[in-house]
């Protein structure tokens, strides 16, 4: 517990420090959007989600292609579309499992399905509007065009997200351990499920615009495999995923900036380096 306090303390000085001889906005960017899904990626874990979270930021591009023109015809917001079309997106395969379909097939499908109506509205949109975001840059990502607003919301919404996972993350194991035995306890599953599958799509489709389609597979399914081969308990997976992606951000950007790099390239092989260094440390295996 010390040492986990002490890197905490660490984290945060080197935030402000970096805030303070870079930007602000970059940091709040990197650092939040990796609370967010390092989080989600404990969440993801403990209910050995990994394929259904693989397939979260196919669901988070559909959305935001689809926001695309949405927003030009209705006027809203395109991230608050994009928000609620990504969680209906996940709620659909999310139902599936629910009904007892296997997780592997419905999300197979799911992905299939994603993968060629994105691409059939990427020529949509590039053909029909004049996008002010690039479709490459969704999906390449470039945290470091993030604006004030963005930031903060990022923020907040890692906030939110952590909060969420960190107060309903016993439950979310005891389900992904057995789920009619937790069924049996008392827990209401299906209101864990929705939970779930609510922050993989909002988290999804809401940070995709800004730090883009690989770094949202990065940042969610890598953490949880440094925290499952680092650690030989559920909460100290918890905190390993958590402090794994928020210190890989801010190296990342901080590395990215010095070499002139992309921030999201750069903190997907800072996460990799860890994940071989944690199985280094337990001798390959």
């Amino acid at each position: 517990m010390r040492l986990e306090l002490l890197l905490v303390i660490l984290i945060s000085v080197y935030a402000v420090i970096l805030s303070i001889t870079t930007s602000w906005v970059w940091v709040a960017v990197m650092a939040s959007s990796a609370l967010t899904l390092g989080a989600i990626s404990a969440l993801v874990g403990a209910r050995k989600l990994f394929f259904l979270a693989g397939a979260a930021p196919h669901s988070g591009l559909l959305a935001v292609l689809v926001a695309i023109p949405l927003a030009y015809m209705t006027g809203y917001d395109p991230v608050v579309i994009a928000s609620l079309v990504g969680v209906l997106l996940v709620y659909m395969v999310g139902y599936a499992i629910h009904r007892g379909h296997d997780p592997d097939v419905s999300t197979s499908v799911f992905i299939a399905f994603s993968a060629s109506l994105s691409v059939i509205l990427a020529y949509y949109v590039l053909t029909n509007y004049p996008v002010q975001t690039d479709i490459s840059a969704i999906i390449l990502g470039d945290p470091l065009l993030a604006t004030p607003t963005e930031a903060l919301f990022m923020t907040g919404l890692s906030i939110v997200s952590f909060i969420i996972v960190w107060t309903t993350y016993k439950e979310q194991v005891s389900i992904g351990i057995d789920r009619d035995s937790a069924r049996l306890a008392g827990i209401k599953v299906w209101v864990y499920d929705l939970i779930v599958f609510t922050l993989l799509g909002l988290a999804a489709a809401a940070l995709l615009r800004i730090i883009g389609f690989i770094l949202e597979h990065v940042l969610i399914l890598i953490p949880v495999s440094i925290a499952l081969t680092a650690s030989k308990s559920s909460g100290k997976a918890f905190t390993i995923s958590i402090l794994s992606a928020l210190t890989a951000g801010l190296l990342g950007l901080n590395i990215a900036l010095v070499l002139n790099l992309p921030p999201s390239g750069v903190t997907g092989a800072v996460l990799l380096a860890y994940y071989l260094l944690s199985l280094l440390g337990r001798g390959g295996k």
